[in-house]
């Protein structure tokens, strides 16, 4: 579990033997945010952590604030920031991905004007000791024209985009579609679709589910 506390993040740990929580690792805002004024304006300012992504054992918790991640590493049980792509135009739709070989991939929907021309880009990341470390844009998709995305939800290797339309029609007769894409093929595949008075607001991606070893992956 982590909590968002007044001085720094904190990472607990539940002990199946004795039924309790322990404190695991902290670490202070201002050892996070160097630079940024004083403790108390910067817990309350980054302890709005809008959304939570999981991958190669870490977790990435999006910042409300600026174009920043705040990494938990569950393996060093350590706490780090990551600066995400300059080029990122909505902090609150992204998603990060495993993109294989240890490199950390990122998703983010570029929408120039609303129902008009609209990308979905994706960003990989090199592995530390390689050449370099930096985001670098890996493959740009072409969403249809007229209609509205936002980053639903992700796994490890799915990604689930909501994609609403066509906004040119009337109200009556908007639908709320659900795509999947898988990031190793980048393939996108339609989900199911709801009127837009049923709109799956919370909806949640679930791989493998129910649990069988004999099933084939499934969304």
């Amino acid at each position: 579990m982590i909590a968002h506390c007044k001085t720094g993040p904190a990472a607990f740990v539940f002990s199946s033997s004795t039924r309790q929580w322990r404190a695991a690792a902290s670490k202070g805002w201002d050892d996070l945010f160097p630079n940024q004024g004083e403790s108390t304006m910067i817990s309350s300012m980054h302890r709005k952590l809008v959304g939570c992504h999981y991958a190669y054992g870490c977790f990435y918790l999006e910042s409300a604030m600026n174009k920043k991640l705040l990494v938990f590493d569950t393996r060093r049980m350590e706490f780090s920031i990551l600066d995400v792509p300059r080029e990122t135009s909505n902090m609150f739709g992204l998603a990060i991905v495993e993109a294989g070989e240890g490199r950390l991939g990122m998703l983010d929907i570029h929408d120039e004007t609303l129902g008009g021309k609209c990308d979905l880009c994706y960003y990989i990341r090199g592995n530390k000791g390689e050449n370099s470390s930096q985001w670098k844009i890996e493959k740009t998709i072409s969403l249809p024209y007229d209609y509205q995305y936002h980053i639903q939800a992700s796994t490890e290797r799915y990604l689930l985009l909501r994609k609403l339309g066509p906004l040119q029609s009337i109200s009556s007769s908007l639908e709320v579609e659900y795509v999947s894409m898988d990031v190793k093929t980048l393939q996108l595949e339609r989900v199911c679709g709801v009127s837009f008075g049923f709109s799956l607001a919370s909806a949640r991606i679930y791989t493998n589910f129910p649990p069988s070893l004999m099933s084939s992956p499934t969304i």
